[in-house]
Formats: C-alpha cells, sequence, structure tokens
C-alpha cells in the first residue's frame, strides 16, 4: 500500500492506495501542532477499524505547498510506517516537459494535476484547481507543461474584502442558487466572486483554446470546484481526486 499526501495552505488530506485502488481518504488542518498531535492517530484509526496492519504501507510520496511543514510530516510517517516519503520535486519524473522559466518553482499540486490529467485524457489539457488560490495550467498534446494562471481563491476573496475594507462582511456561506446581480450587500459579494469565478474559468478557456486548440479537454479538481462549476458554461470533466491520483501515479513514475 501506498500513502500519498497533498499538503495545501489550509488542509492536509491524505489517501492509502492498494496498488491503483483508493481505499481510504482523510485530512487535517495544515498546522504543525495538528500534525504532530493527530496526524499519527487518525491514520492508525483507519487501520485498526479495517483491521489492517500500518506496517502493509509499502512508500509515501508528499506534494506540499508549505515547505515549513515538510520534515514534521516527514518524521510523523516514518515512525508509525518505518517509511521516509518521498517530496515531490523539480528532479522528479513527471511525464511532462516543463517549459517555464523556472521549473523548480512550478508548485508540485499544479504539477499532480496536470501530470495526470495528461497521462488520462492523451491529449491536451486545461486543468482549474479551486482552493485557497484558483490555478489553471495548459498541457499541449505533446506533453509540454506551456505554464499557468493564478488567481485568489473563493474564500481567499471573502476574507480580503471583509478585512480590507470598512463595511463589506465576512461571508460564511454560499446557497446553490444566487442572483446575477445583488439585492443586498452579502448577495452582491457572492455574486460577484462566485459568479465571477466561474466567469474567470469561461473566459480563461477561451484564451488557453486560442494557444492550446478547440480539442483541449477541460478539468476541474479542488474542494470549491462544485460550488463553482454549476455556474460555468464551459463543458468541464469534474475529477473529485485529481491531485491524489496525480500522486500515486508519480510515485510509480519514480
Amino acid at each position: 500500500m501506498i500513502l500519498v499526501v497533498d499538503v495545501g495552505n489550509t488542509n492536509i488530506v491524505s489517501a492509502i492506495y492498494d496498488n491503483d485502488k483508493l481505499c481510504f481518504l482523510f485530512r487535517c488542518k495544515t498546522e504543525k501542532e495538528e500534525v504532530l498531535m493527530n496526524y499519527t492517530n487518525k491514520i492508525k484509526d483507519i487501520f485498526e477499524k479495517n483491521s489492517l496492519d500500518i506496517k502493509n504501507i509499502d512508500g509515501a510520496i508528499i506534494s506540499s505547498v508549505v515547505p515549513m511543514i515538510n520534515q514534521t510530516l516527514n518524521d510523523v510517517i516514518f515512525k508509525f510506517s518505518g517509511c521516509k516519503a518521498k517530496v515531490l520535486d523539480s528532479s522528479f519524473e513527471t511525464g511532462l516537459s516543463i517549459c517555464t522559466d523556472n521549473p523548480e518553482k512550478v508548485g508540485s499540486d499544479i504539477l499532480c494535476g496536470a501530470a495526470k490529467a495528461f497521462d488520462k485524457y492523451k491529449t491536451s489539457v486545461i486543468v482549474f484547481d479551486f482552493g485557497t488560490a484558483n490555478t489553471v495550467c495548459a498541457v499541449d498534446n505533446h506533453g509540454n507543461y506551456l505554464g499557468h494562471s493564478i488567481c485568489p481563491g473563493i474564500w481567499t476573496s471573502f476574507r480580503a474584502l471583509s478585512e480590507f475594507t470598512a463595511k463589506l462582511p465576512m461571508i460564511d456561506t454560499i446557497p446553490d442558487n444566487m442572483d446575477v446581480i445583488g439585492k443586498n450587500t452579502a448577495d452582491s459579494i457572492r455574486s460577484g466572486v462566485v459568479l465571477g469565478t466561474a466567469c474567470f474559468v469561461d473566459g480563461m478557456v477561451k484564451k488557453y483554446k486560442k494557444i492550446l486548440g478547440d480539442d483541449a479537454r477541460v478539468v476541474a479538481t479542488g474542494g470549491l470546484a462544485r460550488v463553482i462549476l454549476p455556474h460555468c458554461e464551459t463543458d468541464v470533466d469534474y475529477e473529485e481526486n485529481l491531485l491524489l491520483d496525480g500522486l500515486r501515479f508519480l510515485y510509480g513514475l519514480n
């Protein structure tokens, strides 16, 4: 069994794969204290409830956008499994040619999604990841990773509007349906941020396809994708576990 760990700015999402089958998934907050206190207990609980031996973990791989937590997490994983985790970086084989100014600085999370999407669809892909930050990246049909775009995520935008203005409130709920033209402050913020993000998807797909071609596949992942995609006009393939599947794929390549 392989343990894959995706460290984001808000949460650490982990999964256990038996060969290529995702068996278990769990998450905790991206805080050093949270990892030290709870990570080991959470994974041990999963194994005990399913009558599995934790020593059956054969290897582990970490993708992280929070470098300060990497060593702590690796120490915790080694303590309970005896495996030293691989930490995804620019030296890894991804199946892609990274065509950016600084290949070593491309986020490991972005590469996971791009590599898995290209391997799965075997054509040019546009990959959106919706989280603390929203990212969109492009891979052409030759496997060249061309680059990416980054903008604030939904909750990041809500928080920024609340913190940096005097009168705008913090928004903490997102209804399934909303009016394009808000009739009050809260609905106006939701419209601008959520529907604006949907327009970002539609607009960026058009611009990216001018470079990649109209046959480029559009893929989306991330915890907030389900909030955004119903408001998009673009046909998008939703891949809930794209980054975790990507980590399992990259572990196999390396």
